[in-house]
């Protein structure tokens, strides 16, 4: 039994901790948040410990691992010391704001012996794990493109509306961009050269809008779009697009206001070079959960975390902050 403790109860802290209750190798025995009311309240209702700061916790030997759904600022500091303290980490994404922090992050939990995974969702979502398993075969030949986007309204459910601020969270490029940079790497490896455009907010005081090329050292390329924003009741959107040298891949996903509203279900489509159509037969899991219970399960039987390493993080951070570079400059950006 894995003992773990959520150090954040906002919007992706709580899915974590749904997450986890479905577990049978899993039990929450502490919780903790900068909002002390709402902490304990969580708290209560899951039936566990609520402590006013991650330090109370880290002190603790009966936590085996933390899960830091904090804002991004925040992250850099808490894996560090829970490192230090000896406890495996799981850290939403983006891992850090700087390459700097990431590469600190990296050697502490290396230094410390700890197992450590980034909440990249996307690698367990699916849909996007169907379509990277098509790609890995080369049953529909070279992989020569794949479109992502990720679209929604104003974030205004953030404490303290952090997720909008340039100085916080970097923004839409890397806030919510990440995700689908980091799953064209997944796709295509290690990518060469990035241009982005986007569109800044005075209003909200960071970029909005973005939208990426990218040029992949292994001649394939990707285009991404992301942004929050839209108004009114636009809904959350996902799409993936897939062109392949015997056909395409698509899905295309319509949520709520936010992620959590689930919205009509849509199987991803193969589009086939001889005329002919089909659907993937997806088994409807909740990625949240499978990423969770991935992380758990690498716990409690002692084996390696491959999949949204820190060190895949640092990666996806790379890119997002190049594709931050390159909207702010207006200018191509190169990967070392």
């Amino acid at each position: 039994m894995v003992k773990i403790a959520i150090i954040g109860t906002g919007f992706i802290g709580s899915i974590h901790l749904d997450a986890y209750k479905k577990l049978d190798n899993a039990e929450v025995v502490a919780i903790t948040d900068c909002n002390k009311e709402k902490g304990q309240e969580v708290a209560k209702k899951a039936g566990t410990n609520f402590y006013r700061d991650l330090e109370s916790i880290l002190e603790k030997d009966t936590v085996d691992a933390v899960d830091i759904c904090t804002p991004t600022f925040l992250h850099a500091d808490m894996v560090k010391k829970a490192a230090i303290a000896g406890k495996h980490v799981f850290c939403e994404k983006p891992l850090a704001l700087t390459l700097e922090d990431a590469d600190d992050m990296i050697e502490e939990v290396k230094k410390n012996k700890v197992k450590s995974m980034v909440g990249h969702v996307l690698r367990f979502w699916p849909e996007y794990v169907a379509a990277k398993k098509i790609v890995t075969s080369g049953e529909l030949g070279r992989a020569y493109h794949a479109f992502c986007q990720r679209l929604c309204v104003t974030p205004a459910w953030s404490w303290e509306g952090w997720m909008i601020n340039e100085k916080f969270s970097k923004g839409a490029p890397v806030d919510m961009h990440i995700h689908d940079l980091d799953y064209l790497m997944w796709l295509f490896g290690s990518p060469k050269i990035v241009k982005s455009q986007g569109v800044y907010s005075k209003d909200l005081g960071s970029y909005m809008h973005i939208g990426t090329n990218i040029e992949f050292k292994s001649g394939q390329c990707g285009l991404a779009e992301a942004g929050y924003g839209f108004k009114g009741k636009f809904p959350f959107t996902m799409v993936l697009r897939i062109l392949c040298e015997k056909g395409t891949i698509e899905w295309i996903y319509r949520a709520g206001e936010t992620i959590g509203e689930r919205g009509a279900e849509f199987e991803p489509i193969v589009y086939l070079a001889d005329g002919s159509i089909f659907s993937l037969e997806i088994e409807k899991n909740d990625p949240y959960y499978l990423e969770c219970k991935y992380f758990i399960d690498c716990l409690d039987k002692n084996k390696d975390i491959t999949q949204a390493t820190f060190e895949q993080g640092r990666a996806a951070l790379e890119l997002a902050l190049a594709s931050f570079e390159s909207t702010k400059n207006s200018t191509v950006v190169k990967i070392n």
